[in-house]
Formats: C-alpha cells, sequence, structure tokens
C-alpha cells in the first residue's frame, strides 16, 4: 500500500515538476501561493494577532505572487511586519518567477543543473537561440536588484523628513521600489500615492521603475547594449535593436501618450478640475503608466469621481498590459502591435503581416489570435460570475475584473481595505488574477498532453468570413 502510494506521487511530481514549460509555471505559481497563503493565515502576520480567513489570505498571497496589488485587506493597518515582509517577498518571487530565482541561487551556488532544466528555462525566460540561457538569468536578477536599490535610494531621498524615522523611511522606500518595478501596487499607504501627487521626484521614480519593469528584460539588454556602445567607444559594429524591442518601444510609446493625453482632457473637468497644471499634468502621467501594469494611483478612482470615459480608458490599458518577459500582465504590447499590422497587412491585400522591413511569421500571428480570444473569454466570463455574485453596478464589476486580469490594482470599490465583494467574489478575481499572470495559453498548454506536430494537411476549405 505504502510502496503504491509512494509510485504514485512519484508519477504526479514527476508531470507536475519536470513536465513542459507552461506545466512547470502554473505548478511553481501555484505552489508559491499556497505557501504564502498558509503564512499569511497565521497570527503572527496580523497586527491584531488573530488568524487571518484562508479566502483572504490565498486573496492576498495570489494579489502578491501575480503582481497584481489588489487586496481585502488593508495592508499597513491589518498586516504586522511579519505579513508585510512575506508580501513583499511573494512580490519579488512572483515578478521574477520562481524558475528564474532558483536558476539564480544554482549559479550562485556553482551547482551542476542539467541540460533538461536549461532547457526548460531557455522557455521561461524566452531566451534566443543564440542567447546564453545562464547568463540571461544571471542578468535580471542581478539588474532588477541593482534598479531596485537604485530606485529605493532616490525614493529615500525623495521621502526624507515624510516619516518619524530613517529606518521607517527606508522601509517605505524598499518596499515601494521592489511593487513598482515587479508592477505589483501594493502600497503602504491605505491611499496609494495620493498624498504625493505633486511630487516630481516621486512620480518620476515610481513611473520609471514601473516602465523598465514593464518593457521586458529582453528590451532592457538590447538597449543597454546600444546605449553602452553609444557613450563609449562607438567602435566596431554598432548594436542593432531587434524587431522585438523596436515594437515593444513603439506600442509602449503609442500607449503612454494616448494615455496621458486622454486623461489630462478627460480629468481637467471631472477629478483634477480644481488641481493646479502641475498636479494635472503629473497625475495624468502618472496614471498613463500605472494601468501597465502598476496598480498605484494618485488620483481617486472611485465611480462618483473618476469620469466613466478616463474609466473605460484605463480598462483599455489594463487589458493591454506590459510586454513579454517583463513583470507585468495582459495581453502584452506586441500583442497588440501584432494584431494591428496583421489589419494593416489585411487591408493592403498582403498575405503576411509586416513591421519594420521584416515579415512575421503566420504562427505568431495565430497565436496572438489565440491569445486575444482566450483572454477575452476569461474576461467576459469573469465578468458574467461576478455579476451573478455581486450586486455592484456593472461599470465597478467590469473595472475590477480587467484589473484582476490584467494583474493590475486598480479598483473602483468591488475590492479594497473596505472590500464589498462576496466570498465567491473574491475567489472568482482570484482566478482571474491567477489566469491574467500566467496567460490563457500557458494554463491550456499545462493540462494538455504535448503532441508531435502533425506531418500532413487537410485539403483547404473555403470559408467566407467578414
Amino acid at each position: 500500500m505504502i510502496d503504491s502510494l509512494r509510485r504514485r506521487w512519484a508519477v504526479l511530481y514527476e508531470k507536475t515538476f519536470h513536465g513542459s514549460p507552461a506545466r512547470i509555471a502554473v505548478s511553481s505559481f501555484a505552489a508559491v501561493i499556497l505557501l504564502g497563503a498558509l503564512l499569511l493565515m497565521l497570527p503572527l502576520s496580523s497586527r491584531a494577532r488573530v488568524w487571518t480567513g484562508p479566502v483572504d489570505a490565498v486573496f492576498t498571497s495570489t494579489s502578491a505572487v501575480c503582481v497584481t496589488g489588489l487586496i481585502v485587506k488593508s495592508t499597513p493597518d491589518h498586516w504586522s511586519l511579519f505579513g508585510q515582509l512575506v508580501i513583499l517577498a511573494l512580490i519579488q518571487i512572483g515578478g521574477l518567477g520562481i524558475m528564474t530565482l532558483g536558476a539564480f541561487a544554482a549559479i550562485l551556488f556553482q551547482r551542476h543543473l542539467s541540460m533538461r532544466f536549461e532547457s526548460t528555462m531557455s522557455d521561461i525566460v524566452e531566451a534566443h537561440a543564440a542567447d546564453n540561457v545562464w547568463v540571461l538569468v544571471r542578468f535580471v536578477c542581478v539588474f532588477t536588484l541593482l534598479l531596485e536599490a537604485v530606485g529605493a535610494l532616490a525614493l529615500f531621498f525623495g521621502w526624507r523628513g515624510s516619516f518619524g524615522s530613517v529606518w521607517l523611511c527606508v522601509y517605505h522606500s524598499v518596499f515601494h521600489a521592489i511593487s513598482a518595478f515587479c508592477n505589483a501596487g501594493f502600497s503602504l499607504n491605505n491611499n496609494s500615492l495620493a498624498d504625493y501627487a505633486d511630487s516630481i521626484s516621486v512620480n518620476a521614480v515610481i513611473c520609471l521603475l514601473i516602465i523598465v519593469g514593464g518593457i521586458g528584460f529582453v528590451v532592457v539588454r538590447d538597449l543597454l547594449a546600444y546605449g553602452t556602445w553609444w557613450a563609449a567607444s562607438r567602435r566596431g559594429k554598432r548594436p542593432r535593436l531587434s524587431t522585438h524591442t523596436k515594437l515593444v518601444l513603439a506600442v509602449t510609446g503609442v500607449l503612454l501618450v494616448a494615455g496621458f493625453l486622454g486623461i489630462l482632457v478627460i480629468e481637467s473637468n471631472f477629478s483634477l478640475s480644481e488641481a493646479p497644471w502641475k498636479k494635472r499634468i503629473l497625475a495624468a502621467a502618472f496614471q498613463s503608466v500605472t494601468p501597465r501594469t502598476a496598480g498605484f494611483n494618485t488620483i481617486d478612482m472611485g465611480t462618483a469621481s473618476l469620469a466613466p470615459a478616463t474609466a473605460f480608458l484605463l480598462m483599455a490599458l489594463m487589458y493591454i498590459g506590459g510586454s513579454p518577459g517583463s513583470t507585468a500582465g495582459g495581453i502584452k504590447t506586441t500583442t497588440l502591435g501584432i494584431m494591428v499590422a496583421s489589419i494593416v497587412a489585411t487591408l493592403k491585400g498582403r498575405g503576411k503581416a509586416e513591421m519594420f522591413h521584416h515579415s512575421i511569421p503566420e504562427e505568431t500571428v495565430h497565436r496572438v489570435a489565440s491569445i486575444i480570444l482566450l483572454s477575452a473569454a476569461a474576461v467576459v466570463v469573469g465578468i458574467f460570475l461576478l455579476l451573478i455574485t455581486e450586486t455592484a453596478p456593472f461599470q465597478k464589476v467590469a473595472f475590477d475584473a480587467i484589473s484582476a486580469f490584467g494583474t493590475v490594482g486598480l479598483s473602483q470599490g468591488l475590492t479594497g481595505p473596505d472590500c464589498a465583494a462576496t466570498v465567491w467574489g473574491r475567489l472568482i478575481l482570484t482566478c482571474l488574477m491567477f489566469v491574467g499572470r500566467l496567460g490563457p495559453i500557458t494554463l491550456v498548454l499545462s493540462v494538455a498532453e504535448l503532441k508531435e506536430r502533425a506531418v500532413y494537411e487537410y485539403p483547404e476549405g473555403r470559408v467566407l468570413v467578414g
């Protein structure tokens, strides 16, 4: 009997943690979420030294690991220092990924890793064929820690004198720097960063951390290589930005400018109508950055003060999210860019989507269509279920559902310190956060058995579309 159970456990462990990269990613995130929830349930994690309910603990752990930022308990009021440190550790693990951190630890201790593990890591960190996966893993971890340290130092100088002690200022600076770079949106203030809406230094540092964390490590590495060549020697062959990097930068720039102008124009007649122009510009710039996908806010997100048009714009930005290989969620900027390129190619009568003098493989276009359809289906199902379980207005439900799927953390009141969501609503939002962080395709591949590519093709069939 015992031997039979051991064999079954061995088979389950092998399929779960030594299967496809998709299955490993899902299993790793689920395991860390479960561990985090168990720690957050302990009386040690709450200021009142009482047990936290399992649903709230799972919700908070999922929000931290999936770097979302939605809360059902006040981060500064409910959670003790231990609980806040657990949340911070989960944010860091979720931002980088448990497999990436595990590989980095193995590198530090000079552990020998199998070729199978190296192949898995290559898929997880999205390394190209010419890349050394261990060099890329080392770069990801070292760059993250370095930029978070620089961001924390900059925030410390911006917040000097705002807290009762130097150590409290250091703690707030480190917490918000990690939360910003990992695009988590957790804050030690109940009103997020609304108290610093007119602070140029705080807005600039937080926005920079969010943008760098959201464009992806591959893009950052390309930019660093190009910048180093330009600033230093300018000798030899000039590094070329990849098509991926160009697309990420182009789409990110367009979304940031469009979001800034939209929020500035619309909210100047609503929540920012009485604010000076300095605060209007800073708030509009900040809120165009944070929906993708950090979740901090410097203006009130409530339905009573935020214009419906702004809420719709933010929902669109939250759905798009950041870029592949980053700490952000959403369908990703490259997905939007390729979709637009595919539409343009169709209108021009071209056979393939094109951008920056390169053709996009049909397989990539098909994957983009699958991502958009599966993501839209997940959001629609989530909103539908929430409308059944909750009594909140449609806009509030849709906003928080898209925020959960996009791993953003902005809320119009369905969640928050005074959470109005039911137990079933919290579980639905938890599932949306998990699906949004890993991606619908990853979840589908994790439960599907990998099959070899078919060596045959069926004859083409004519179908009318449009």
